[in-house]
């Protein structure tokens, strides 16, 4: 049965995600610029947009055959936070708004290019992002901080990727130490989060169903963490992920390791295959 309903997926979804997903992001794009014209947020306020962008991520996952486990959902804590999530695919941010976005409002910190997505930006402009611009140090360290102070007032979770970029194999990069100075000086909890399965998620034309799991372990409350070195603090928390993943491959069977081994190397290749491309056309 779950062949069946895939294989309708499948056939439909060509037709239907392009539209809906763009439709979904314009919608809510809509909604914030009138707020901001109207000078009025109660017009569409944040739990509205919130409930709808949450249906349209859930949506978008349906239509490529992939659900969202979640362990550890106890875990995340009241109010204000810091959720420091690995970073492997360019749907980790649905997969969180779907994985934990039940519970809380999720606010993304994310680059800057996203705000140019025709098909995407409504949902992070939805949701209250915060853009960093990658050519500007001191923009971004202002930023970080106008971020915690707004996640310490509004009692609302940040989400923040401590790589700074997606990893291709789903091996952690290493984590920019800076990103955890400010849940210190705000005395907000850090949440480590391990995102897994993506790499065979993006198999969107599986008759299978995929399963991308969320994993959140306890929160690093801001007594146990405030004076901690940040270098050990980012140290302490990407450990925790490492394990995660470490955990997670080790419960794969044999054949399943084998598969998700090759989804790495073809990852790396696609990217190098893709970079020679650009030097060329730069080149001329």
């Amino acid at each position: 049965m779950d062949y069946i309903k895939n294989f309708m997926r499948i056939c439909t979804a060509w037709f239907t995600f392009p539209l809906s997903t763009w439709w979904g992001s314009r919608k809510l794009a809509k909604q914030v610029k009138k707020n901001e014209r109207e000078q009025d947020p109660s017009l569409y306020p944040f739990d509205e947009r919130w409930k709808y962008l949450r249906k349209k991520s859930k949506g978008i996952l349906k239509r490529a055959g992939i659900k969202v486990e979640v362990e550890g959902l106890e875990n995340l804590p009241k109010g204000g936070s810091w959720i420091t999530p690995n970073h492997t695919s360019n749907l980790d941010g649905i997969y969180l708004t779907v994985g934990l976005g039940g519970k809380t409002g999720l606010v993304p910190v994310a680059k800057d290019v996203l705000k140019e997505s025709k098909m995407f930006k409504g949902y992070f402009i939805g949701a209250d992002a915060m853009f960093l611009d990658r050519s500007s140090i001191r923009q971004n360290l202002n930023l970080l901080n106008g971020a915690a102070q707004y996640s310490k007032e509004r009692k609302r979770p940040v989400i923040i990727f401590p790589e700074g970029t997606r990893s291709l194999t789903g091996d952690l990069l290493d984590f920019k130490n800076g990103v955890f100075k400010f849940p210190q000086k705000y005395f907000l909890p850090i949440v480590p989060v391990t995102i897994v399965g993506t790499l065979q998620a993006r198999n969107f034309l599986s008759l299978k169903t995929k399963v991308v799991k969320i994993i959140v372990d306890k929160p690093i409350k801001p007594i146990n963490h405030s004076k901690m070195p940040t270098e050990i603090l980012s140290k302490k928390v990407k450990a925790i992920i490492s394990s995660n993943i470490l955990n997670y491959e080790k419960s794969l069977s044999k054949k399943e390791l084998e598969k998700l081994n090759n989804l790495k190397l073809n990852s790396v290749k696609k990217e190098e295959r893709k970079n020679i491309k650009l030097k060329k056309e730069i080149s001329g």
